[in-house]
C-alpha cells in the first residue's frame, strides 16, 4: 500500500525500496565529507573556549573581589563554545546525531571511554580542591580533548 492507501504492486514497491536506500546512501556520503571538511579551528576554538570558561568560573569563587567579572567573562566565553559547536555542527548543512560507531582501525571503545577521560581526571581535582578546583580541571581537560582531537582529525584528514 502507498501512501494514499493505494495498493502498490511488487515492483513499485521494489522501486520505491530503491529510491529510499540511494537517498540514505547519498546523504551518508554528504554528511561524512561535510565532517571531514570541516575546518579545524571550530574544535580548537572549541577547546580554548571550553578551558577558559571553566577556568573562568572556577576563578571567580576564588578571588571574591573578581568574581561578577569573572563569572561574566566565563558565560561569554561559554556561550562563544556553545556557537562555535552550533555552527561547527551545522558546517556544510548537514547535521548528523551523534555517532558510537568509530569506522575501521579504530577501537569502538575509544568513542564511548574517551570523553570520559577528562572527567576522570577532574575529579580528584575535586575532591583535593573543592568546586573551583573541579571546574578548573574539567575545562582545562575538556579543552585539552578539544585541541587534541583537532589535531587528530588534520593528521588524518
Amino acid at each position: 500500500m502507498d501512501s494514499t492507501g493505494e495498493p502498490m504492486d511488487a515492483r513499485q514497491a521494489r522501486e520505491a525500496l530503491a529510491a529510499a536506500r540511494a537517498a540514505r546512501t547519498a546523504a551518508r556520503a554528504a554528511g561524512e565529507a561535510n565532517e571531514r571538511n570541516r575546518p579545524r579551528g571550530y574544535a580548537i576554538g572549541q577547546g580554548l573556549t571550553l578551558a577558559a570558561g571553566f577556568t573562568a568560573l572556577g576563578m571567580a569563587d576564588l578571588e571574591p573581589q573578581w568574581g561578577i567579572w569573572l563569572t561574566i567573562v566565563a558565560l561569554v566565553l561559554l556561550t562563544g563554545f556553545f556557537v562555535l559547536v552550533w555552527l561547527g555542527a551545522h558546517h556544510g548543512g548537514v547535521t548528523r546525531w551523534i555517532r558510537r560507531d568509530c569506522g575501521p582501525g579504530r577501537p569502538t571503545w575509544h568513542a564511548w571511554v574517551i570523553p570520559f577521560i577528562p572527567l576522570a581526571i577532574s575529579l580528584p581535582a575535586a575532591i583535593v580542591y573543592g568546586t573551583p578546583g573541579w571546574l578548573v580541571a574539567f575545562g582545562l581537560t575538556h579543552g585539552a580533548d578539544h585541541i587534541l582531537r583537532a589535531t587528530w582529525q588534520a593528521d588524518t584528514a
